[in-house]
């Protein structure tokens, strides 16, 4: 129920887990819920049966858990239902990993209130262990994870649904907001450190000084937004970045279907939605950092993209070109096209039954 990329990851495979309920080695799919948010999702996914604590004691028979996990799972009502389920039930176990709290908390060491994920920090190896599988979304992630002792991972990217790829905008006339006059630079996802938001807005502040006519629009909120507007405030840029906020999709694929460029820097990602996203529906070419694991599917494809180490020089050449460059990129919507979720669940689909065979 709550907001973000994996939030919608876990809603969307379930969609589609529902929509092939026969071809899956189960006789039921159940959901399990923290007691306030189970009519809600009964609500949204009718004929489902939801359970939240009291009813785990009432399943009879074996079963398999799959639960998606934040770096910073614990302790949660997941950690309680892993708890459950290994030690009393021993059932199978497929943990999914979302990024990783120790390159995180490396990023945010300063800040004294990450202290509160130690314990994730000093567990987290044991967690993933313990999981018959884990699965994560880049190659780049399960480098990282081998290195804790996991025995078995699996790599299934993320996928995006079929509205990404509409040739028409549905959404509402922003074209006020947008100058075509001047070079339009667009970026959406959390405003967080490992993003490499302000790479992208130290490279701006150059670059705008040989080229003032140039505006940045920011969608999205995170722990970083107070820093990057100072850092626009520093650096003089204040009239040339536009902080959006959280919009909706249909304000995103406005932006890329008219601005000029769209730019995605981060330091680290795993597998980040708002790339493919881009890479799918935008009217401009997308450059993505080589820290991200869309990167390794891409080579793996054969496919040419825009992509770059996420060093503010680096940018600041990526602006020249961009500022240049006509072309919307072909390629960059074939390579998205990959990614589908109805291409993806039949991933999830077999790794049910190779870890209920095994």
């Amino acid at each position: 129920m709550d907001k973000g990329s994996p939030s919608n990851v876990a809603r969307e495979l379930l969609a589609k887990l529902i929509k092939h309920v026969d071809s899956l080695p189960f006789n039921e799919i159940m959901l399990f819920s923290k007691p306030k948010d189970v009519d809600a999702i009964k609500e949204k996914f009718q004929n489902m049966r939801v359970i939240s604590y009291k009813e785990l004691n009432e399943i009879s028979g074996e079963y398999l858990v799959h639960f998606p996990i934040l770096p910073t799972v614990l302790p949660n009502s997941k950690f309680l239902l892993y708890l459950y389920s290994t030690l009393i039930k021993r059932n199978k176990i497929i943990i999914q990993y979302h990024g990783d709290v120790r390159t995180e908390l490396k990023s945010s060491y300063k800040d004294i209130r990450s202290l509160i994920h130690i314990f994730s920090y000093i567990f987290l190896p044991k967690l993933l262990k313990s999981a018959d599988v884990v699965i994560t979304h880049s190659y780049y992630m399960k480098g990282i994870i081998k290195r804790y002792g996991v025995p078995k991972i699996v790599v299934i990217p993320n996928a995006i649904d079929n509205y990404w790829f509409q040739q028409n905008n549905e959404a509402r006339d922003l074209s006020t907001h947008i100058d075509k006059n001047i070079f339009n630079i667009f970026f959406h996802g959390r405003l967080s450190w490992e993003k490499g938001v302000d790479i992208l807005l130290e490279a701006v502040g150059y670059y705008v000084k040989q080229n003032p006519k140039i505006k940045v629009y920011l969608a999205g909120e995170g722990p970083q937004k107070k820093y990057l507007k100072e850092l626009c405030s520093k650096m003089d840029i204040d009239k040339n970045v536009i902080f959006l906020g959280n919009v909706s999709k249909e304000e995103i694929m406005f932006f890329l279907k008219n601005v000029n460029v769209a730019i995605y820097p981060s330091r680290f990602d795993n597998f980040p939605l708002a790339v493919l996203e881009a890479l799918a529906c935008a009217n401009c070419p997308v450059y993505f950092s080589k820290n991200i694991g869309i990167y390794d599917f891409a080579i793996q494809d054969g496919f040419k993209l825009n992509f770059f180490e996420p060093e503010v020089t680096n940018v600041i050449k990526v602006l020249g070109s961009a500022s240049c460059n006509n072309n919307t990129g072909g390629q960059q919507i074939q390579f998205a096209k990959n990614y589908t979720w109805n291409q993806i669940a039949l991933k999830y689909i077999e790794l049910y039954y190779d870890v209920i065979n095994e």
